[in-house]
């Protein structure tokens, strides 16, 4: 069951059935509310009409998803951006006929990652798109989107779900959804109470895996820091945080570097 966001649901839904959908969409707004999810379920409900995030294992035949683990496996040496590799597959995916659905759904997540160069190599989707085409970009920074291509998408905002609708306090989408972001936010608590004796291999470990992210890691940071007790210490980590979050998103920043001095 999907949770929030009912009027962006229902009229993506309405669009969807009158064949009224746009060509090309963003949905931006805070990380962790959603907006993957809702883009997946509208993939999903094009195809097998029905409104839901698909399974695990659940392949849809006429929808890809594009992230950064993708750009990966294309070129093992990307580190945290989306390039034109990535986007040159995209073009050969919208460009056929969809087998199961009136729509052959892209989605690019974290879009934010794409490079200038990928993202002028997308400009020409946007100018010209095929007509059996959906193309969801998601983001939590739209100020990173060329105006070029923005001007050309529909802009859907996603805001925090209320807790009311998630029925469990204090909980984000993604903390009561994702298990796996739960476990980082346990990581980020861990993180917060190194000593400096501990602290470096700590770290070392934590950036080991291949698909360690500073800025999904730095989210569950925020989150930590935000919940209990403040106090002007904790305040201040929390706004370098912020800052160190902005710019893991503009720059290609070096994780261990960034980590050990951000609790000096």
């Amino acid at each position: 069951m999907i949770v929030g966001h009912k009027e962006i649901i229902k009229d993506l839904k309405t669009l969807a059935k009158n064949g009224n959908l746009s060509h090309g969409y963003i949905f931006y707004g805070p990380s962790m509310v959603g907006k993957k999810t809702i883009a997946l379920a509208l993939a999903r409900f094009l195809e097998k009409g029905e409104f839901e995030q698909p399974a695990e294992g659940e392949v849809l035949q006429d929808t890809k998803l594009v992230d950064l683990a993708y750009a990966k496996s294309l070129d093992p040496n990307v580190k945290d951006s989306i390039g034109i590799d990535a986007v040159r597959e995209i073009k050969n995916f919208l460009w056929q006929k969809p087998n199961a659905s009136p729509r052959r759904a892209l989605i690019i997540d974290d879009a934010e990652l794409l490079t200038t160069e990928a993202q002028n190599a997308l400009l020409k989707l946007t100018e010209e798109p095929p007509v059996s085409s959906l193309l969801i970009l998601i983001t939590a920074d739209m100020e990173s989107i060329l105006p070029t291509i923005a001007s050309r998408m529909q802009k859907v905002y996603f805001g925090p779900v209320k807790e009311a609708e998630l029925g469990k306090p204090g909980l984000t989408w993604r903390m009561a959804h994702d298990q796996a972001f739960t476990e980082s936010l346990e990581t980020a608590d861990k993180f917060l109470k190194t000593t400096a004796a501990t602290r470096k291999d700590f770290i070392k470990k934590l950036i080991e895996p291949d698909d360690f992210t500073l800025r999904i890691f730095l989210d569950a940071v925020i989150i930590i820091l935000a919940k209990g007790k403040p106090s002007k210490a904790k305040a201040a980590l929390w706004h370098r945080t912020l800052a160190l979050q902005e710019n893991a998103t503009n720059f290609g920043l070096n994780p261990r570097l960034q980590l050990e001095a951000l609790l000096v």
